[in-house]
């Protein structure tokens, strides 16, 4: 098993010190960053290398899932009630009395601490908490600490960020580090070894790729009839010994295979089958893909063809996955989006007030988390959706004349037309 510890060089440098002797099996990889919003593209090659990722903290957990399209499980250390005493206890040692002491604290949720603080029946003179919000980076935790120094709002800083902790210390500042404890690396390393072997399950499900090859040919081509047949043989016969699956032909020109959700989702897999993918485009023919996961072949083969279904209504040639009551795709686009399939009478409820069906409540729902942003132009709905913007101007009139969603501005066009609207959903 490998598995990834990603974030500051000093957190990751304790986690490996508390990890490596209890788990003498696994190989950590460890990952270093210097700051939340730096280049991550490094860490695209997690996929498929490793088993899981232990990210040094909750700044960092969140980048990953923002700016990664990883589908293994990942925890963060947490700063709870040891961190905050081990700290407590190196201020109280250079400080002595605390009672007239002002302390800035960032990453800890303000429960957790004044428990802490009331519980062992510490005293403090004030503090100013910043609690994690998604939008700040730590230049922004950095600045206010800095403004609160200043003001003399607080005497001293304890942070949970390796990069603002470095900055205090080469100005000679009070600053002290918000270190995760063994005892809470070891309890998430706990969390992280259950959910990957959860996610082992999973990927051990049956795994059905339906292709369907369009009947169109170019004209005048030359790959017709039974040497045309005769090639997809041979493409689909190799792949389905890379696979180390079976396939059959339908009679409607559909090509079935059959594995494992584990083998279809390595990176090795993917690569052969795009190159399969332009082997068939280039004999003029056109490929819709669906594929589906489950637990028997016959549940993974319905959902595979509710997977192409989708794909041939687009009629675009894409790549759609259905799998534990979510469609995803198209896969390998950009405008690739994650919708559920499963409405409960909440989520009814909640499309009726709005005027809007539960199908594309949770589409635009879909849509704002995957592309982490409210704001959309009528066109984007319309590409991204694949209907037009009329359909499109339709389903969010009853959205917006009922207060869940408003008319930014107009969007204006280049070409002669009406102007596109911008609109902002409210929730």
């Amino acid at each position: 098993m490998k598995i990834a510890v990603v974030g500051y060089s000093d957190s990751v440098s304790k986690i490996l010190k508390t990890l490596e002797p209890q788990y003498p099996n696994i190989i950590f990889l460890p990952y270093e960053i210097k700051q939340l919003d730096e280049s991550m593209e490094e860490l695209n090659d997690l996929k498929g290398r490793v088993d899981g990722v232990f990210s040094t903290g909750i700044g960092v957990y969140s980048q990953i899932i923002k700016k990664l399209n990883l589908d293994i499980p990942i925890v963060y250390s947490n700063r709870e009630v040891g961190s905050i005493l081990r700290a407590l206890w190196e201020l109280r040692e250079n400080y002595g009395d605390m009672e007239n002491l002002k302390i800035g604290f960032d990453i800890v949720e303000e429960k957790i601490l004044i428990d802490t603080l009331d519980e062992f029946g510490i005293k403090i003179a004030g503090m100013d908490i910043q609690e994690y919000v998604e939008d700040k980076n730590e230049l922004d935790f950095l600045d206010e600490h800095i403004k609160n120094l200043a003001k003399n709002k607080v005497h001293c800083v304890l942070t949970s960020f390796g990069y603002v902790y470095d900055y205090f210390k080469s100005k000679n500042k009070p600053v002290y580090r918000l270190q995760a404890t063994k005892n809470e690396i070891l309890n998430q390393m706990k969390v992280l070894l259950r959910d990957i072997k959860i996610n082992e399950n999973l990927k051990n499900r049956i795994g059905v790729k339906i292709l369907k090859v369009s009947k169109k040919l170019k004209k005048n081509d030359q790959n017709c009839g039974s040497s045309l047949h005769k090639k997809l043989d041979q493409i689909f016969l190799r792949y389905s010994k890379d696979i180390h699956g079976n396939y059959k032909k339908s009679e409607e020109d559909e090509y079935i295979f059959f594995t494992t959700q584990r083998i279809l989702e390595t990176v090795d897999n993917e690569l052969k089958f795009l190159k399969l993918l332009q082997e068939i485009n280039s004999l003029g023919k056109k490929v819709s893909v669906g594929i589906g996961y489950a637990q028997n072949i016959q549940e993974a083969s319905i959902n595979a063809k509710k997977a192409l279904n989708i794909s041939l209504m687009n009629n675009k040639g894409d790549i759609y996955l259905f799998s534990d009551d979510k469609i995803r795709g198209p896969l390998y686009k950009k405008n690739r989006y994650d919708y559920s399939t499963k409405i409960n009478n909440h989520f009814e409820k909640e499309a009726k007030k709005m005027g809007v069906t539960p199908k594309y409540l949770s589409k635009i729902k879909a849509l704002q988390e995957s592309l982490k942003k409210q704001e959309f132009t009528s066109k984007e709905l319309a590409d991204i959706l694949e209907i037009t913007e009329r359909s499109v101007n339709r389903i969010i009139k009853p959205i917006i004349d009922n207060g869940f969603g408003e008319i930014l501005e107009y969007e204006v066009c280049s070409k002669a037309g009406r102007p596109r609207r911008v609109i902002k959903f409210k929730f």
